[in-house]
């Protein structure tokens, strides 16, 4: 933790008549996997979790975290100085951070990283406590910080055709088709141009996806980006980054589509007010996968079940491997089986750190010895820049009873929720409820099932929409060829914990929609307990053993 850090941003309260700062986990453009060089809520605290922000008052600092950071924020920051705030599942952030902040007091906000959408929320929340907000056009923390930042040159490619099933102009002409004959799109969102552009890059860590932003109107779709970009197609037109702001402000009296929660509050406050604001729906293109994706996708999981082999053949030997070594194996044994980079940081933990959900430092000195969980989540990109993503828990040596008993309710989970064929009405909260109902009624509350069930996956590991979760959000109808992964699990602090992942895609037969997975490795039969399922359930796991990829 630097402590000068911290007394550089009481400074800055102080010099700018300010009570408090909120402090991003996330960069201009909004991303999840933000670099931890440019990650301010990282400089503050030393969390490394992919999300999670900060309220920084002049007399407390507040680090907020979901479920999933729980443990990993309690073992990371010093607590003398910082108050982790647990965010209960179901409960929204946005909501206790409301709630921390003091009525009748002044907060500074970076516009360039927070959302339209989240800015208004807050707004809501708190029009009854008498609180001002300040809008930062710079972040104070980078701006302390700015000497260690590196510069990034990123190596921007075309994914062919024979992947992604449709060209960049073919993209525009079928998206034109929903918005009108004058119109213009605000795209600030990394993803969904990546998407329209067919175009990925590998130099932005777990992710596939560069500096970029877009305004697409009936005539062409203007793209604003410093990196060299390969040629993309007649509708597509490219300038240098310095002119997106000035192109925003000059459009004048039209209609503007834009996404708030994709969409900052700098780039929002450009937007002339003479224009017709309304709702895009953009990112729901890139949700529904084609045939060619799919195609693909098999293709992919096909190289990171192979991948995963040299787990299994470790975990099983008579030497002792320390977590790092087998996450050393498991990225070589990536790169051989075809990945180009990785869709996020795996996670392997052993023992007592399988219980931390996104555990993210494997240790040299931790070896994993007999009796131990070995939790790997990991996922990685190939050519087509769509992501994977898969979970297996192992066990070193022989299982006791509460292992076996964990790891049965974790698997009837994931098959009574995988091999349930859905009507037309469903939706992902009823996969979610599924899920959770069944590890509701197979083990004591003292294992917490502390995450959604699942979420999209594509050109970003944690795709949105759609989510798989109990929330509101989820109740949406299940989309045919949607991608998402399913992935029940089970925690005990000081014990340990069991996930099982698997991506699968929605297709429809005889008028059900069933999910289909893209992996096929098997389940780790020695802590499968066949008394503790019923008979459909005995039964879906011998389907599922018998056709699962060989090891």
């Amino acid at each position: 933790m630097d402590i000068n850090l911290i007394e550089n941003i009481k400074q800055f309260l102080s010099k700018n008549d300010l009570d408090g700062l909120l402090i991003n986990s996330t960069n201009e453009f909004l991303v999840e996997y933000n670099k931890l060089e440019n990650n301010s809520r990282y400089y503050i605290t030393d969390f490394t979790g992919s999300t999670g922000d900060v309220l920084f008052l002049s007399t407390k600092i507040y680090l907020f975290v979901d479920t999933r950071y729980h443990e990993q924020a309690d073992n990371q920051v010093d607590k003398t100085y910082i108050e982790v705030i647990k965010i209960p599942l179901g409960e929204s952030y946005i909501n206790m951070l409301a709630d921390k902040i003091p009525a009748y007091c002044k907060i500074g906000i970076v516009s360039k990283k927070t959302s339209k959408l989240f800015y208004d929320k807050l707004i809501g929340l708190t029009q009854n406590k008498n609180i001002t907000f300040k809008l930062l056009n710079s972040d104070p923390v980078i701006e302390y910080k700015k000497d260690s930042i590196k510069t990034v040159n990123y190596d921007v490619f075309s994914v062919s055709n024979e992947i992604t099933g449709v060209s960049p102009d073919e993209k525009f002409e079928y998206i034109k088709q929903f918005a009108g004959n004058k119109f213009n799109v605000l795209i600030t969102s990394l993803e969904d141009i990546a998407y329209l552009t067919n175009l990925r890059s590998y130099n932005f860590d777990y992710s596939a996806i560069f500096p970029i932003k877009a305004i697409m109107t009936e005539e062409e779709v203007k793209l604003y980006s410093d990196c060299k970009l390969p040629e993309i197609g007649s509708k597509f037109k490219v300038c240098p980054f310095c002119e997106f702001e000035n192109a925003l402000k000059k459009i004048e009296k039209q209609e503007i589509y834009i996404d708030e929660s994709l969409l900052t509050l700098f780039d929002y406050n450009l937007i002339n007010k003479s224009n017709k604001i309304l709702k895009s729906h953009l990112n729901l293109f890139k949700t529904i996968k084609n045939e060619n994706e799919i195609l693909h996708l098999k293709k992919c999981f096909e190289r990171a079940d192979n991948a995963l082999k040299i787990i299994y053949e470790m975990i099983n030997s008579d030497q002792l491997y320390s977590e790092y070594d087998y996450y050393e194996a498991l990225i070589k044994s990536m790169k051989e089986n075809g990945a180009l980079s990785l869709s996020f940081k795996p996670i392997v933990a052993a023992g007592k750190n399988s219980s931390i959900i996104h555990y993210s430092t494997p240790s040299k000195e931790k070896l994993v010895a007999d009796g131990d969980f070995l939790l790997i989540d990991y996922g990685g990109y190939y050519e087509g820049g769509l992501a994977t993503d898969t979970t297996r828990t192992f066990l070193k040596g022989e299982a006791d009873e509460d292992q076996k008993i964990a790891y049965t309710t974790v698997l009837k989970a994931f098959l009574n929720t995988y091999y349930n064929k859905y009507n037309k009405k469903s939706t992902y909260f009823d996969i979610d409820k599924i899920a959770r109902e069944t590890i509701e009624k197979s083990i004591s509350k003292e294992y917490a099932f502390a995450h959604s069930t699942g979420h999209g996956v594509g050109i970003c590991v944690h795709e949105n929409p759609p989510r798989v979760s109990s929330g509101k959000v989820s109740k949406t109808k299940i989309l045919e060829n949607s991608v998402f992964s399913v992935e029940p699990g089970v925690y005990k602090e000081g014990w340990g914990g069991i996930r099982l992942e698997n991506t699968v895609y929605a297709t429809m037969e005889d008028d059900k929609i069933v999910l289909k997975s893209f992996s096929h490795f098997p389940f780790e039969i020695k802590l499968v307990d066949l008394t503790l399922m019923n008979d459909y359930e005995k039964y879906y796991y011998m389907k599922w053993q018998a056709n699962a990829c060989l090891i």
